[in-house]
Order: structure tokens, then C-alpha cells, then sequence
């Protein structure tokens, strides 16, 4: 093997490693930049889910609840527990999304140490991707859900608050459940947006497509899958807002198990109770996911430019050095 040869190896792994470290701050930028674009409609989404015990006020206006978070003007609006969603996004984010590609890189290799189909590669990415970040972020996720549905609270009085009474476990309520749900939600939509992409053969940054054309069909693709996942799996984030909040005059749980959350949901609303919030969801999370993965691969692309430029400058370098000698 040539000395060119031998160092060319070495970039090859280099470059691999700096482009998993690039896509965690990559992660952490999608989750700023769709946090920021949505973040008075997860407000909404939040108060109109949760039950009435939660808040102290009925939210079964989309209309009412727009206008009653606007009261105390806009950036009231735009600001509410956006800290705390900044909180849990950002690193959200920057542990979902690369987990997600790297499984992926890692089952589509040439020569992958588990071969599964097409089809399954989403699903079994979307798993490890959803259990990895929940496990590790689920005392965030709560923090903010509480902030949201509550204007007084802040994130301090929060985690001390679950501290005292529940403990470490309490930032975990829910989680099993969490799981589940996000993985209907987020494996329908890696499924759906990859075979969009397969379908069409659209939706990337590659050399040869228009930038313009490129960012117009991603853009549309993700909207699409994540309308789809998002509409059949809709019912769980409900379910989720009920085991996070406290009632707010007794300061404790009114629902601490999954079936009986199930019925009570049911009993008091009926089927279409398990849709409340509906409307803010789907335009936020169809947003939030455009947005989020947008940001994501343009990061990526933008830096992986940088690195292959880098890297024919290195390795013109090398050429020249081999041939002179």
C-alpha cells in the first residue's frame, strides 16, 4: 500500500468520526430552529390535550386558548416555556437525529453485521433512535410539559417540585408509554418519508440537483410523512399529557396508569376526546418536522462540502509530495 494510499485510509476514518460529532451539533441546531418556528402552537397542542384538573380552565377552544395565551401580548406568547422546550429539543434532537443516521449508515454499509429489508431499516432506526433519546432525556420532557400548562410555574419550581414528592422516579412517569407512542409516530414517519424518497428519488442534497429543487421536495416530503404519522398516532400525546400534569389545587396525579387514563378520556369526551389538540399538532409537528430536518441535512451538506473540500486539497497535497519525491 502506497503512503497515499495508507493516508487517504486514515482521512476515511478521521472524517467518519468528525461527521458523527458534526451531526449531534447538527441535531442541536434543527432543535433550536423548530422549537423557535413552533413554539406557541406546542403551547396550545399541550393545553388543549391536557385535562381540565391540569390547567384550572376548560381548553376546548382552539380559538379561546389562542386567544387567551395572546392576552399579555406576543411575545408572551411566543415565549412561554419556550426555555423549556429550547431545553429539552436541543439535546433532544441532538441524540434522536444521530442515532437515527448513524443506525441507518450502519445497516445500509455494503457488508452490514444485521441484514434486514428495505422496509424494516426505518422502523428498527426509529427505535433505537426514540428509546435512546427518551431514556435519556424523559426528566426534560416532563419539565416542560408542566411549564407549558401552567403560566406560574417555572422550570425550577418544576424539578423541585417532582423532586420532593416523587423523587428521581417521577421524571420518569410515563416513559414506557412515551416510547411506544413515539415509536408508532416517528416509525411511521421514517417509513413514509424514506419511501417517498425511494419513490421519488427527490429529497437530498446529492451533487447534480438543484439546491432550490432539493430543499422544495425534502421540504414536501417531510410534511406529507409526517401528516400521515402524525394523524394515526395522535391519541398517545393525549394519553401523555394526562400522566404528566398534577391537578393543580391538589398538587398531585389524578391519572397514574395508562387504561385507566384510556377511559376516563373516554368517558368524558368520547372518542374525539383522544383528538383534542388536534388542529395546533398537526400544523406544529408538520412545521416543526420540515423545519427540523431541513435544518438538519443542510447542516450536514453544508458541512460535508467544507470537509470535501478539506479533503482534495489534502489529498492533491499528498499526490504532489508522492510524485516529487
Amino acid at each position: 500500500m502506497s503512503a497515499v494510499s495508507a493516508a487517504s485510509l486514515a482521512r476515511d476514518r478521521d472524517d467518519k468520526n468528525k461527521n458523527n460529532i458534526a451531526s449531534v451539533f447538527a441535531g442541536g441546531f434543527a432543535g433550536v430552529c423548530s422549537t423557535c418556528v413552533t413554539n406557541p402552537l406546542d403551547t396550545v397542542r399541550v393545553r388543549l390535550s391536557a385535562g381540565r384538573s391540569a390547567t384550572g380552565k376548560s381548553h376546548k377552544s382552539l380559538v379561546m386558548t389562542f386567544k387567551e395565551l395572546f392576552q399579555k401580548g406576543a411575545w408572551h406568547a411566543f415565549s412561554r416555556g419556550l426555555g423549556a422546550n429550547i431545553m429539552a429539543s436541543m439535546p433532544s434532537n441532538a441524540v434522536y437525529l444521530p442515532t437515527y443516521r448513524f443506525l441507518k449508515n450502519e445497516l445500509t454499509q455494503p457488508e452490514p453485521r444485521i441484514k434486514l429489508s428495505e422496509g424494516s431499516i426505518p422502523l428498527v432506526c426509529a427505535f433505537g433512535a426514540v428509546t435512546t433519546t427518551n431514556l435519556t432525556l424523559s426528566p426534560l420532557f416532563l419539565v416542560r410539559t408542566r411549564v407549558q400548562v401552567d403560566d406560574k410555574l417555572t422550570i425550577r419550581e418544576v424539578f423541585l417540585s417532582v423532586m420532593k414528592k416523587e423523587g428521581v422516579r417521577g421524571f420518569y412517569r410515563g416513559t414506557v408509554t412515551n416510547i411506544a407512542g413515539r415509536f408508532v409516530e416517528e416509525g411511521l414517519f421514517w417509513s413514509v418519508y424514506e419511501l417517498l424518497k425511494r419513490i421519488t428519488h427527490k429529497g437530498t442534497f446529492e451533487q447534480g440537483n438543484s439546491f432550490l429543487l432539493a430543499s422544495a421536495a425534502m421540504l414536501s416530503l417531510t410534511m406529507v410523512a409526517k401528516l400521515t404519522a402524525t394523524s394515526i398516532a395522535y391519541p398517545y400525546n393525549v394519553i401523555m399529557n394526562h400522566l404528566r400534569t398534577v391537578n393543580k389545587q391538589t398538587g398531585k396525579h389524578d391519572f397514574v396508569k395508562v387504561f385507566p387514563t384510556i377511559k376516563h378520556i373516554y368517558r368524558h369526551d368520547g372518542f374525539m376526546g383522544f383528538y383534542k389538540g388536534l388542529a395546533p399538532q398537526l400544523l406544529r409537528s408538520v412545521i416543526s418536522k420540515a423545519t427540523q430536518i431541513y435544518s438538519f441535512e443542510l447542516f450536514m451538506f453544508t458541512y460535508g462540502q467544507m470537509l470535501a473540500n478539506k479533503r482534495r486539497l489534502l489529498d492533491e497535497a499528498d499526490r504532489a509530495k508522492e510524485t516529487s519525491e
